[in-house]
């Protein structure tokens, strides 16, 4: 059953108090001045990669235009994987710069490169086991080990006096710890360690005594700070993605092996789960099947939520096969997109057919974007239920040899008109940390 999921997903991209002894450890910003890299080799033919302009590219102006470039890493070998909005001027992001951690704040006028807490310095991510040739097609090379990085460090805020870090500490990551730090608004806090939880899919903040992660497919519980402990919870479900407007009304979303319309062609149906501010709760959502003759191995999972109130959720996700199996098989449907009305889930119909991660537009709509290292591309659907395309980033200034964005994560900002989005900016050969703005 997991490495029918597993498979499945994989396919559905394819196709489309300070321990310091008190001192305050206020973040710091090193100079503004350019940095001035060498070109790096490229293959012949292809145009050097030129001098980097240091951020801000361009910021956000609210006009609705598109995605424009906020931030761009002066130093290769960077990228960020999770970002957060603190208020309507404050964000942070975080990620990796080599084996040290990249952690960037945005003060309502550009992004700036931060110190991390102290208590990090000097400390490595997490090393992984050597590459397997385990489960490979016939054919299929191994891949070549990866250099560690800060992949699994996660941020999320729900006030600039309220960010939280999450950092692993290895040097495996089976070993289940991570670092907790929390952003008082002047310095960081050592909080308590959270233990034995291997990988954290999502983490959100609600208070200075709430927070919740989930643990991702096939581990159907969550960690929860109380403002004293973290404490494990069960899922009714497996879950992937967090999101709520407070302490008392939580969702989580993921996928089901068992109960309504699971089939042996229908290996998982979405779930979705309702925190109460006492329990979880899974809560009933439309199922979906292929059309007979059924390809092998149908999977329908959510893999992203947004809350934009208590009557206005939407969720969306993928329904896909495994292909590896037969040949004159469907073409993959349209992303799965649900919406809640504070009574029922009801199927709503998306564009294209990737986008499947999800953030509120900050103007009452949401963004439907696609995942990973594929062609970005972002679709609008209004608050009067019209759909359009948002534009992509203009070629980078100083930077058109990096032709490709792969967006790790988004935030929006939902009282001043503007989400974010971060990643890289990568070829074959070179990859730098970016930033790109929308509103």
């Amino acid at each position: 059953m997991i490495g029918t999921l597993l498979v499945a997903l994989a396919v559905t991209a394819a196709a489309c108090a300070p321990s310091n002894g008190g001192k305050a450890t206020t973040p710091t910003h090193p100079s503004d001045a350019p940095t001035v890299s060498a070109p790096e080799e490229t293959p012949e033919g292809d145009d050097p990669e030129e001098t980097p302009t240091p951020g801000p590219v361009a910021m956000p102006t609210g006009d609705g235009a598109g995605w424009r470039y906020a931030y761009i890493s002066k130093q290769r070998k960077t990228e960020l994987t999770d970002v957060t909005v603190a208020g309507p001027k404050e964000a942070w992001a975080v990620g990796s710069s080599g084996t040290k951690l990249l952690l960037l704040r945005y003060d309502g006028r550009r992004w700036r490169e931060v110190d991390p807490p102290a208590e990090l310095n000097g400390v490595l991510p997490p090393t992984y086991p050597p590459a397997s040739d385990e489960g490979l097609l016939p054919g299929e090379e191994s891949p070549p080990n990866a250099e560690p990085t800060w992949g699994d460090v996660h941020v999320a805020a729900s006030a600039p006096d309220n960010v939280w870090l999450l950092v692993p500490k290895g040097p495996l990551p089976a070993d289940g710890n991570y670092f907790a730090f929390r952003w008082n608004g002047s310095r960081w806090l050592k909080m308590p360690t959270m233990h034995h939880t291997a990988h954290v899919a999502d983490f959100k903040v609600f208070g200075p005594d709430d927070a919740w992660t989930l643990h991702g497919y096939y581990k159907p519980d969550a960690m929860h700070w109380n403002g004293r402990s973290w404490r494990r919870t069960r899922l009714p479900a497996d879950a992937h993605s967090l999101s709520g407007t407070g302490p008392e009304d939580v969702w989580a979303v993921g996928a089901r092996d068992s109960g309504p319309a699971v089939t042996g062609a229908e290996l998982n149906q979405p779930a979705t789960m309702h925190w109460n501010g006492r329990s979880w709760r899974l809560i009933p959502t439309p199922t979906y099947a292929f059309a007979e003759p059924k390809p092998p191995e149908g999977s329908a999972v959510l893999s992203s939520v947004v809350a934009l109130a208590r009557d206005n959720v939407w969720a969306a996700g993928s329904h896909s096969y495994n292909h590896g199996e037969g040949r004159d098989l469907p073409v993959d449907p349209p992303p799965i997109l649900l919406h809640w009305d504070g009574e029922r889930w009801t199927k709503h119909t998306a564009p294209g057919c990737c986008g499947t991660d999800l953030a509120a537009d900050g103007s009452g709509g949401i963004l439907l974007s696609t995942p990973g290292t594929y062609p970005f591309h972002t679709s609008r659907l209004s608050p009067t239920g019209q759909w359009g395309d948002v534009p992509r980033p203009p070629a980078a200034p100083n930077f058109q040899y990096l032709r490709d964005i792969d967006v790790k994560a988004l935030a929006s900002a939902p009282r001043n008109g503007s989400a974010w989005a971060v990643g890289r900016l990568f070829n074959r050969k070179s990859q730098r940390a970016v930033i790109i703005g929308y509103g």
